[in-house]
């Protein structure tokens, strides 16, 4: 099993263009990712608009091992996609495992390593102790140094409020990727903002 960390680089691309390669051979793919990502409804959507369905929607309760091992017997499968796969349960990402181990299918993980706060998802967590291989995306902050962080803007103001999750382009709410450096100087300056109102 692998896991594509990344901030704000284009993961769910890098996960379109994995699927059409399948595709393109005549193997089959599909795309899962769980329903705490509300983004796009049942569908994954690149920041560049590219919009596609999913395959499979997962929810809290959902056994992924049971659901695939039916699906598997009138279906062909080769590769297993998951996008946002840090809102992933700990017990998802070793049923996932038991998928690579058991049933001899790839499982190819693209998601967020830290939240805003610099905290890791759960899903995260789980896929840097179960994955076989971690391959972190490479982007770039204004700086040009790497982007390692995902930093919060609510109404275009940078926020270290709210939970954990906000999905991105709800309720005013976006990210942008900063390496550490630029991430100090935003908080710095936003927490002298508002000591001077």
């Amino acid at each position: 099993m692998q896991e594509q960390s990344k901030v704000g680089c284009g993961k769910t691309r890098d996960l379109m263009k994995v699927w059409h390669n399948y595709n393109d051979r005549h193997r089959d793919a599909i795309i899962i990712k769980p329903t705490l990502d509300t983004k796009a409804g049942s569908s994954i959507l690149s920041r560049d608009g590219i919009k596609k369905e999913v395959d499979m929607l997962i929810s809290k309760r959902d056994n992924i091992y049971k659901i695939i091992s039916k699906y598997i017997l009138t279906n062909n499968l080769d590769c297993i996609l998951v996008d946002e796969a840090q809102f992933l349960e700990r017990r998802h990402v070793e049923q996932l495992t038991d998928i690579v181990d058991y049933l001899n299918i790839p499982v190819i993980c693209y998601g967020l390593r830290a939240d805003f706060k610099n905290n890791l998802f759960t899903g995260s967590h789980a896929l840097f102790i179960f994955a076989d291989e971690i391959e972190e995306m490479k982007t770039i902050c204004n700086c040009l140094k790497p982007a390692t962080r995902n930093v919060r803007f609510v109404n275009g103001k940078i926020s270290t409020e709210g939970g954990q999750i906000a999905i991105d382009g709800e309720n005013d709410v976006t990210y942008e990727a900063m390496c550490r450096k630029c991430q100090k100087e935003a908080l710095k300056n936003a927490k002298k903002e508002r000591l001077e109102k």
